[in-house]
């Protein structure tokens, strides 16, 4: 398992996504560390298009270097990491890289686990003009964050997404290298749990366990003790499955239906944006059905146990602030949010709950302003569900705040 420096592994904690030139094995080798979805990652394993854009521009504060890495999960709507290169150890890890014309990839999720590592080769005759342009006279600037580099960084991203609104200050060159991934080698990770054992590996044809266990992985040690997967209800003497995961805490109830889209079956590369919007809403309805229908069974009073059919006993009291969380792969922006949130603003009436949309991204942003604190976890919930209410919208997006950039 790869271990990115200290620096590196500050910025990613507080980026939800990025790409970083960066020297590995004690400076004698050089990789593009890469965070984002499992959803981009698994269409870069089933071998997606996959571009570097390199950029450069002239400021008064010196020369800037912006990378943007082009991964395109969907062909209309390709994912984009746009980013400005502020350390010398990351410019000199780019010219190695274009002069070698080959290196490492190292894949990090949205929960900044090392999931996935690949040989990457570039394109011969671009990776030489693009290295001509690097390597130009001019000193380079390297520093912390500021404004200019703001600035910098919306013309690169004008120039992959020509749709973009920017008006041009400092004119960047740039040069696009395409790459092709090989030897991709997935890394298994386990999380063990007071009563549960769940595996996690990229490659794994069932993904809808996967993002359980990814679910799992984020909660398990904030609701330590008092979390179950598959928890079943028995009505009528028959058990079934209750839901997929539920939490309580002295304040309430957390329910969890996950729904994933599936990237490693044949053709969903060939998926069109609007086939993909489709199939995450059908995940949508299923999840909030679902939902309903489990805090019916819950507020029953039905008896609840475990997999291995232990009682699940929930506390007196917890009956003040219920969550339901339908958990996505990816909450793209295309869908119609405001009557999703008309969705759920029902369903939640209806169940007496209050019912989410989430992807990974999100609950691990929750997690973690949570600060180990179940209790804190459900008033961030609740504090969101208003938020969308006063809004009418359904999109939302919570800020995971942290110290300056290193």
């Amino acid at each position: 398992m790869f271990m990115p420096s200290a620096r590196n592994w500050e910025e990613m904690k507080y980026e939800s996504a990025g790409c970083w030139p960066l020297p590995i094995n004690k400076g004698d080798d050089f990789a593009f560390i890469v965070k984002m979805g499992l959803t981009s990652i698994k269409a870069a394993f089933k071998s997606c298009p996959i571009s570097l854009t390199i950029g450069r521009a002239n400021t008064p504060n010196g020369v800037v270097l912006t990378t943007t890495l082009s991964v395109a999960d969907d062909l209309n709507a390709p994912l984009l990491l746009s980013g400005a290169l502020r350390h010398t150890e990351e410019h000199l890890a780019l010219e190695n890289i274009l002069r070698a014309k080959r290196t490492a990839i190292v894949f990090f999720d949205e929960m900044s686990r090392h999931v996935a590592t690949a040989a990457c080769t570039l394109n011969n005759r671009e990776c030489s003009e693009a290295s001509a342009m690097v390597d130009s006279p001019g000193e380079r600037y390297s520093g912390s964050w500021i404004t200019m580099l703001a600035d910098v960084l919306d013309e690169a991203q004008l120039h992959s997404d020509p749709l973009l609104t920017v008006t041009p200050k400092y004119t960047p060159v740039f040069f696009t290298v395409s790459m092709k991934l090989s030897g991709f080698e997935t890394i298994r990770s386990t999380t063990i749990g007071a009563d549960e054992v769940l595996d996690f590996e990229l490659s794994d044809k069932n993904e809808g366990r996967g993002q359980e266990q990814s679910a799992w992985h984020l909660l398990e040690n904030l609701f330590e003790g008092n979390i179950f997967h598959s928890p079943q209800v028995v009505e009528a003497g028959k058990k079934r499955e209750l839901t997929d995961i539920l939490t309580h805490t002295s304040v309430g109830i957390n329910l969890f239906e996950s729904k994933v889209t599936e990237m490693l079956a044949e053709n969903s590369l060939d998926r069109s944006t609007e086939r993909r919007e489709k199939n995450i809403q059908n995940h949508i309805n299923k999840g909030i059905d679902q939902l309903v229908g489990a805090f019916r069974n819950v507020k029953a009073s039905l008896p609840l146990r475990t997999k291995q059919d232990n009682p699940i006993e929930i506390p007196n009291g917890t009956d003040s602030i219920h969550n339901g969380i339908v958990l996505i792969s990816e909450m793209l922006s295309g869908l119609d949010w405001e009557a999703i949130y008309v969705q759920l603003s029902e369903a939640s009436e209806k169940c007496g709950a209050m019912l989410h949309i989430l992807d990974l991204r999100e609950l691990r942003t929750i997690v973690g302003i949570s600060r180990d604190n179940p209790v804190l976890f459900a008033a961030h919930l609740s504090h969101r569900f208003d938020i969308m209410s006063e809004r009418k919208h359904a999109l939302l997006r919570t800020t995971l705040n942290g110290p300056p950039l290193p």
